[in-house]
């Protein structure tokens, strides 16, 4: 018989040293009371007890931090200890009227550490990133368009680069609408090979363990008159952090008047980061007088909590960091690296979400913010990643020595990345909800266009420089092959970013909730 999930009187709520703490509901149970374990049928008593644990654990965080917390009460209400927790997660969190997924991103993974390393961008990879095109007009076969290439990839050293395009993945043809299996295999895992559009030659690509750097790029545009910066940034991982100092301390030193930074590929990644992107392009007053840089808006359970202990929620410019994340410690200044510029161009596509999102809104009520390209992701959520281990470790004493050691051995490595708030800019407003950035100069991405990234030709560019005064030459003609592929190529209606773990993300640390 299946059973309601014991739900302790936990110290769930811990925000800031010496808090107090909030209890859960305990759903008609008293505190301390264990339920029977009512075995499932078909379930071995090993994933009854992984099930029970890492369900008591989804559970209270959802109870507590979910955005939508009152939304889905019933549904909270109504969790089992037998459910499996991972589609239990994703049946429930917030849909529309419809049943269409409103939240898209809340989840459980019972590979926490593999999920950490794809966001914090160290992961097994091919090391390109591509888009979905229709091979033909019937529609039953894809080809994966290469949009860009990590340098030192497998990817980069097998002669793979933007434009190429992919027909064949291991010998088979990437068909639709069942192109899953080829989409995982690309992002990388086992070896395998690949092959491109007029070649008779397959590729063989071996994935390696390797930190995808994100600054893919940076250029100073120098036309006698005016010194443009630009960079070309895929996800904002804290790695970057020190490398992005440099370049701004580059772009300052060049004397450019303006900065140009492309997005388009940039799914999201730590907020941290993103604040500190900000303290370096963003207004050099208000990053030097630590104005508010974003708000917050959180579900009715914390904004009374906050509210109670006169908690301030907003986060501001700030110039010095030092914080700890996945067992690293980081700490640096961006103190004298701000660029200085008034205005900024942002290139953004359908792959731009969350914190890219967060931070062109956030910037653009300060300064002279201008948005090229194609309608961003609409990720308007700040998420928390949260790890089972750690919950049943902060909640000892309360759960016993017994329920404690359980919850540790069975739910190991699994984890909860929940929607915690959604984000605001200084003055509430969500540049990118409901359904995402609308840029003011409608611009198509075009790997096929024949140019590099950063190449003043390439199409998203070249709008961008021609909007900043900059004269750009005529466009070379495309080759007799460019022109036939892209022909016979119409962009497949395919989320990629919502099939990879760790994309359209802004996470929010512990350290910035306020959990100890």
């Amino acid at each position: 018989m299946k059973k309601k999930i014991w739900i302790l009187l936990l110290a769930a709520l811990t925000l800031g040293a010496g808090a107090c703490t909030k209890p859960l509901e305990n759903n008609g149970q008293e505190q301390g009371q264990q339920g029977q374990t009512g075995e499932e049928p078909g379930l071995d008593e090993q994933t009854l007890k992984i099930y029970e644990s890492v369900n008591t654990f989804a559970f209270n965080r959802m109870n507590v931090y979910y955005l939508w917390q009152a939304e889905i009460a019933k549904d909270l209400e109504a969790w089992k200890e037998t459910d499996e927790p991972i589609e239990k997660v994703r049946k429930i969190r917030y849909k529309d009227s419809t049943g269409k997924d409103i939240d898209k991103w809340t989840m459980v993974t019972d590979d926490y550490a593999g999920f950490y390393s794809s966001v914090a961008g160290n992961e097994k990879t091919a090391g390109f990133d591509f888009t979905f095109y229709f091979l033909d007009s019937t529609h039953k076969s894809l080809c994966a368009v290469i949009t860009f290439v990590y340098p030192g990839s497998p990817a980069d050293k097998a002669g793979i680069k933007r434009g190429d395009t992919i027909i064949h993945v291991n010998g088979k043809t990437i068909p639709y609408p069942d192109y899953t299996p080829s989409y995982y295999t690309l992002i990388g895992g086992d070896k395998f090979t690949v092959g491109l559009y007029g070649s008779d030659k397959t590729i063989t690509i071996e994935p390696v363990d390797m930190y995808e750097n994100p600054v893919l790029l940076t250029k100073v545009f120098d036309n006698g008159t005016k010194k443009v910066g630009y960079l070309h940034y895929t996800s904002f991982t804290l790695d970057s952090c020190t490398e992005l100092i440099k370049v701004c301390s580059d772009f300052k030193d060049a004397g450019i008047s303006e900065l140009i930074v492309d997005l388009r590929y940039n799914s999201g990644g730590f907020s941290l980061t993103e604040q500190a992107i900000a303290s370096l392009i963003g207004p050099e007053d208000a990053v030097n007088d630590h104005r508010v840089l974003s708000t917050e808006v959180f579900n009715s359970k914390l904004t009374e909590y906050y509210a109670s202990r006169g908690e301030d929620i907003n986060t501001y410019f700030q110039t010095e960091y030092d914080f700890t994340s996945g067992g690293k410690n980081y700490k640096f200044s961006t103190a004298g690296a701000n660029v200085g510029v008034k205005r900024l161009y942002f290139i953004i596509g359908s792959g731009s979400a969350s914190a890219s999102e967060a931070l062109i809104g956030e910037l653009s009520a300060y300064m002279d913010v201008v948005i090229i390209g194609e309608q961003s992701h609409g990720k308007y959520c700040s998420g928390l990643m949260m790890q089972a281990e750690e919950f049943f470790e902060e909640n000892a004493s309360q759960l016993g020595s017994v329920r404690t050691a359980a919850g540790k051995k069975y739910a190991k490595n699994w984890g909860l990345y929940v929607m915690y708030s959604r984000f605001a800019d200084k003055n509430g407003k969500t540049l990118c909800m409901p359904d995402g950035i609308v840029p003011e100069y409608e611009v198509d991405d075009d790997p096929l266009d024949g140019y590099k990234l950063g190449e003043p030709g390439e199409t998203m560019l070249a709008k961008a420089l021609s909007l900043c005064g900059y004269k750009t030459k005529a466009q070379a003609a495309r080759t007799a092959d460019d022109r036939q592929t892209r022909l016979q190529l119409e962009e497949a209606p395919i989320r990629t970013d919502e099939l990879r773990p760790g994309s359209g993300m802004r996470i929010i640390l512990p350290q910035q909730a306020g959990l100890r």
